[in-house]
């Protein structure tokens, strides 16, 4: 099935879905077209000027973590982890609402669009979650996030590049330095990636570290270039 045909599939789905479970704006719960993601007034107060962020990591210009030498070679993210993108994030996370994923990928994608270094890139990646996670929510986030991205942009999603091991825990209750541990949860899958340009995505991008070792696990199978692309990145003084 082409992917245009998947797209018109998709609305066709979401148009007869609205009928009986009518589309909620997963920030204020308020109720929206059944072909939204957001409320216009959410919208307004999630979207940020990415012209304020540090090209290279991803963060405020600020509060820069490019000294910490992240593996990953530019990022971009859309919004900022607090607030209204907070509640949208858990409805997402805890399979209430998944419009977030859908409307933080498409902003991603017209953004990738518009750079002429980022839109030639190979193939889209997505920090995965272990198999038994995403079978217990139904869905992995940084997939709907691609998978957006990938429909706005042409750019192909490639698969079965990095497995996560069960065992870990979840890198939103640990502290910094845990975190950093515990991306050893992440492995390479094996696939071959020589000389490709990649795009990585993820949901948050927190401290980095877990963008940081899917870039290099990326690189090690070969990638010359691992863009990452959040859907939001957690200011410093937030994050602590």
């Amino acid at each position: 099935m082409t992917m245009m045909k998947m797209n018109r599939l998709r609305k066709i789905c979401r148009f007869c879905a609205d009928v009986i479970y009518p589309n909620r704006c997963p920030c204020c719960n308020g109720f929206i077209l059944w072909n939204e993601y957001i409320c216009p007034a959410c919208e307004e107060k999630i979207l940020i000027d990415t012209e304020s962020l540090c090209i290279k990591c991803g963060k405020l210009k600020e509060e820069c973590i490019c000294a910490s030498l992240p593996k990953y070679d530019e990022a971009v993210a859309i919004s900022f982890y607090e607030e209204v993108t907070k509640k949208a994030v858990i409805a997402m996370k805890q399979s209430e609402n998944t419009n977030f994923g859908y409307f933080a990928g498409e902003k991603l994608g017209l953004w990738i669009a518009s750079r002429p270094e980022w839109k030639d890139a190979d193939g889209i990646v997505y920090v995965p979650m272990s198999r038994m996670k995403k079978l217990a929510r139904g869905y992995d986030q940084a997939e709907i996030i691609a998978r957006a991205i990938s429909q706005k942009t042409g750019i192909p999603i490639l698969k079965n590049c990095i497995i996560k091991r069960r065992g870990f825990s979840e890198q939103h209750t640990l502290s910094a330095e845990e975190r950093a541990k515990n991306t050893e949860s992440f492995i390479p899958a094996g696939r071959d990636l020589e000389g490709m340009k990649l795009i990585l995505c993820d949901d948050i991008l927190t401290t980095g570290n877990t963008l940081s070792r899917c870039a290099e696990i990326l690189k090690m199978c070969g990638a010359k270039t691992v863009y990452a692309a959040a859907a939001a990145t957690v200011r410093r003084k937030r994050e602590e």
